[in-house]
Order: C-alpha cells, then sequence, then structure tokens
C-alpha cells in the first residue's frame, strides 16, 4: 500500500516542474527584445558618419569670373599717378611723343635755359628736332648746362655744372660784356644765310672785343658753317 501512494506524487513533481522551467524560458525570451552592439559594429558606424561629407556649401575664397574687382586692386597706388604733363612743371623727359617739330622757337628754348641756370648769357646750343642743350655762362664765367624740350617750352634735363677753367670763364666774362646779339638771333641768321637748313650747333668764340657765333647748319643732308658777327649780326656762309 505504501508503494502504490509516491508514485503518483512524483509524477505530479515533475510536471510542474518542466512547466515552471517552460515559464521562465519563455519569460526571458521575451523581455530583452533589445540586441547587443559587438564594438566592431560601433565603430563601423561612427566611422561612416564621420567621413559622411557636410552638405552645407562653403564660400570659396578665390572670387569668381564676373565679380567686380575691389577698388584697391585696380585703384594705382601714390606712386604710380600724377598730374597731366602739361609743360609746366620740372622735367624729367619729353612726353610730348613729337620728335621733329615744324619748327623751333630758338627765344623760347634759350630763354628756358637762361633761366634754369638763374641768369647769365648762353654761349651754346646744341641740338635737333625737340632736344636742345643750352650751356649759360654766369656772371663770373662759370657754366650750367641744360636739356630744354622745344615742344613743351621747358627744361627736361638739369640744370647741370659744368667745369671751366679760370682761362674760359674769363673769355666768357669779355665776350658777354661785349655781346649785343644773343643766341636766339644769331641761330636765326645763321640757318636764314643757307635757304632750307636746320641748326645743328651755336657757339659763342671770338674776342672780348669782337665776339662771333659759329654755327654749324644741314641742308640736303650736307652740313655748311656759317659766322655770325656777334655785335652787328652779319651772318656769312661758308
Amino acid at each position: 500500500m505504501q508503494r502504490r501512494r509516491s508514485l503518483p506524487v512524483l509524477t505530479a513533481t515533475i510536471v510542474l516542474g518542466l512547466g515552471l522551467t517552460t515559464t521562465l524560458a519563455a519569460c526571458s525570451g521575451g523581455d530583452d527584445r533589445t540586441p547587443t552592439r559587438s564594438p566592431s559594429a560601433t565603430r563601423s558606424a561612427s566611422a561612416t558618419a564621420t567621413a559622411t561629407p557636410s552638405r552645407t556649401p562653403v564660400a570659396s575664397a578665390a572670387p569668381t569670373s564676373g565679380t567686380t574687382p575691389s577698388p584697391s586692386a585696380s585703384t594705382p597706388s601714390d606712386d604710380q599717378t600724377g598730374p597731366a604733363d602739361d609743360g609746366t612743371g620740372p622735367g624729367t623727359g619729353n612726353g610730348s611723343g613729337v620728335d621733329q617739330p615744324d619748327s623751333v622757337d630758338f627765344a623760347a628754348v634759350t630763354a628756358q635755359g637762361v633761366a634754369a641756370a638763374g641768369g647769365g648769357t648762353v654761349v651754346s646750343l646744341v641740338g635737333s628736332g625737340d632736344n636742345w642743350t643750352v650751356l649759360v655762362s654766369g656772371p663770373d664765367g662759370s657754366q650750367t648746362q641744360s636739356v630744354v624740350s622745344a615742344t613743351l617750352g621747358r627744361v627736361t634735363s638739369g640744370p647741370f655744372p659744368k667745369d671751366a677753367d679760370s682761362a674760359t670763364k674769363a673769355a666768357n666774362v669779355a665776350r658777354a660784356g661785349a655781346l649785343q646779339v644773343k643766341a636766339d638771333a644769331a641761330a636765326t641768321s645763321a640757318v636764314g644765310a643757307v635757304p632750307g637748313s636746320t641748326l645743328t650747333s651755336l657757339v659763342l668764340g671770338g674776342s672780348g672785343s669782337a665776339p662771333v657765333w659759329t654755327a654749324t647748319v644741314s641742308a640736303g643732308g650736307a652740313t655748311r658753317s656759317v659766322t655770325v658777327d656777334g655785335v652787328t649780326g652779319t651772318a656769312t656762309a661758308a
């Protein structure tokens, strides 16, 4: 009688244990639905997000074609600008674009040389076309040289002092004191003595009592010498 009663009790216990185990397994598998991410998956996602370029446009520093340049880039600096060359200021060049003027006003050319030297007497005039070198003797016979533009009517180079020994200075003073025909009048007389000629040079010589201008003129490709009396203005072509 004792053995028949224990079998049903044991069977019921086993069945109850199996049911409890099944219930616990079902609860454990159903509640934890969040997948576990491995470290490698996390790194891969982070790298992908970092490597993705931003879609926000970035302004370029370089100007586009059609962009209006800045005034500072197109406007020359102060050292690149200046007043127009109207022939009224101190000169460093012709600037007129004329190398061979139709005529030369020797009175204006020599006057510019004398003004640049601060006064005196023209004792030499050499040049052609637009550029003329004017040599002026001062009251003490010292010499000053300038280059004058016949087109602009002003000094374009100089004035510069020109060496002269004591004998030359004394001769300049003596000739200037007796001179009656100035350089511009002597130049006009010299070219008038040879029709169709142009002046190349004019130099004051002679003595203190009889100054004489010696001129070189060019006509038809040939040069000729003309003397002009510094007192009377008489021109004689050689």
